[in-house]
């Protein structure tokens, strides 16, 4: 990650590109000047029924975010953590299949004493406060199969919760907000 400005930046209009999957039905927008490289499971070279895995990296190079689409899973395993909430919104062009309209949430886990940082698009179930909630699950189920996002951070994601909402008033922030609310599904 890069630096943390404590002065959100200017608001830019930049340019932006799409990326559909092959199957056609999930796409999104990101910024002119990233890119979008496809892989199958974990590593370019995985099984077939492996979902394909989209990775967004910035002008730099440096991957940011990941979104797979036509996962064979169907649940997840989830363990007790306390969950604060930084920031949350509905995705409108996504909906599961039991007609649940899944949200971005950018979020902080915390069990053991350690603070685990999630920027995904996920059931809103998995998005609720307080202590002993369920751990997050981004796998959402989708006509074709499961579909998941993550941000890519690095260990550990930011130093301290104070440093995670300074980062929520950049630019980079913003972007990457912007692309997992453009998610789409037809």
């Amino acid at each position: 990650m890069p630096p943390v400005s404590a002065v959100p930046p200017e608001p830019t209009q930049a340019p932006l590109e799409s990326f559909t999957f092959p199957d056609g039905h999930i796409s999104f927008s990101y910024p002119a000047g990233w890119s979008v490289r496809t892989q199958r499971g974990p590593g370019s070279d995985g099984p077939p029924w492996q979902p394909l895995e989209a990775i967004v990296s910035d002008a730099t190079g440096d991957d940011l975010a990941s979104i797979s689409s036509g996962a064979n899973g169907i649940g997840c395993t989830a363990g007790p953590v306390t969950r604060t909430v930084l920031d949350r919104a509905p995705v409108p062009g996504l909906r599961e299949t039991d007609g649940t309209t899944p949200q971005f949430g950018f979020d902080v886990e915390s069990t053991g004493g350690t603070d685990y940082y999630s920027m995904e698009v996920s059931n809103p179930r998995f998005l609720q406060e307080g202590e002993g909630v369920a751990s997050g699950c981004s796998l959402l189920i989708m006509g074709n199969g499961g579909a998941q996002t993550r941000t890519i951070f690095g260990e550990p994601a930011f130093p301290n919760r104070a440093a995670a909402k300074a980062w929520m008033g950049t630019e980079q922030y913003s972007q990457l907000k912007a692309l997992m609310l453009s998610l789409t599904y037809s």
